[in-house]
Order: structure tokens, then sequence, then C-alpha cells
């Protein structure tokens, strides 16, 4: 995943106004603002998102794909996944996740870029079960996970049974669906973003990888 550290647009929020935003998007309340806050630099530390492009000690700001990178995260780490894990699927799996994130925001996306652009509905992100079922065999609390990440698998809300049983009968699921609706309308609020900078934001967004 390669992430502009700057948008082109010049939409962006710095870290104090990209939190609140994380926030309601993954469904925390103002009170877990702290413990939140500490799973984020935890991510960051994890290289989430990827800076490719960018000294380590810069300042990074937060356009769409930085957000849904940590939203996303967030979200795998809330499905008791452990957080390295959640790191290496988000950047090395993006490209994979990123057309389920705007599935997602489907719902929100504005009529006219909708009406330009062909949005799938598969909006459910399904992971293999061997990678986490190999991750428990190391321990609960080991976080050193470096085996083969599980496959991924898109699909709408009414596949999830069948692509279940192709992969086993089990596995992690996460709906993008849930979260990325909040995580766009917020964004767009607080960046003050016009049309045209949204528009720019999702493209980016959409070809990630």
């Amino acid at each position: 995943m390669t992430v502009p550290t700057e948008a082109p647009s010049g939409v962006a929020l710095r870290y104090a106004g990209a939190i609140p935003v994380l926030m309601t998007a993954c469904g925390f309340g103002p009170s877990a603002r702290t413990a939140f806050d500490a799973r984020i630099r935890q991510l960051q530390r994890l290289g989430v998102p990827r800076r490719d492009d960018a000294p380590s000690s810069g300042r990074l700001d937060y356009g769409l794909v930085e957000l849904a990178a940590l939203a996303t995260a967030v979200r795998l780490m809330a499905a008791f996944m452990v957080p390295t894990l959640a790191a290496r699927y988000v950047t090395e799996r993006w490209a994979v996740l990123a057309p389920a994130l705007i599935a997602g925001a489907k719902s929100v996306l504005p009529s006219d870029y909708v009406a330009r652009r062909t949005i799938d509905d598969a909006s459910m992100i399904l992971i293999e079960a061997s990678a986490l079922a190999d991750l428990g065999s190391q321990g609960r609390h080991d976080e050193r996970y470096v085996g083969a990440l599980g496959r991924i698998v898109l699909v709408r809300q009414a596949a999830l049974p069948a692509a279940l049983d192709e992969l086993g009968g089990s596995g992690l699921v996460i709906d993008a669906a849930t979260y990325m609706p909040a995580l766009v309308s917020e964004f767009a609020e607080a960046a003050i973003a016009t049309g045209h900078d949204l528009a720019h934001q999702l493209d980016l967004l959409r070809f990630a990888g």
C-alpha cells in the first residue's frame, strides 16, 4: 500500500482532527479517547499507514486512505486479531481490501460519483482462518506472527454463507458497511471537503495498492 503523505487535493486532517473521525466511525465514545489513542499509536508503530515516501519523523496528514487503513486495522483488532497481524493485512493486502471499503461506503457516496463509476456491493471481508489458527498455536499474546497470511475473499452479504463453506466453514468476517459510511461522512465534514475534493479522495482509495 502506497499512501501519499499529503493529500494532493489539499484535503487532509492533522492527528488531532483525525482521531475523532476514527472514533466515531469505529463506534468509540469520547470516554474511550485515551485507550483509542494508544491503539492508533500502536498501529502507527507497526507501520499503519505505510509511509513509503516520507521520513519516519515527518508530519503525517490524514486523508481518506490513511483513515480507512487505520479504521480497518482497528476493526480487525476488535474482531480479536492481534495488532501485528492486523497491521500486516492492512499493509500487505491493501489492494485486495480497498474495493470492499469503497463498497462499504456506497450508501453515502455522492450520486454523481456513483453514476460515473462502477461500485460493487461486496462489502463483506472474509479472511481465511488458517493463518489465525497458526497464530493461536504460537500463544495467545504472541504478536510476532511472520507466517503466511490467509486468503481474503470479498463478498456480498447474501453470499457470505457459501463463501465461508468454501473456506472450510470458518473465518474472520468484518463488514466495511458498518464503519465506512461514517468514516467518509465525518471526514468530509471535518476536512470541509468540496465534492471535487471528496471524489479525489475516494479515487485515491479505489486505486490504492
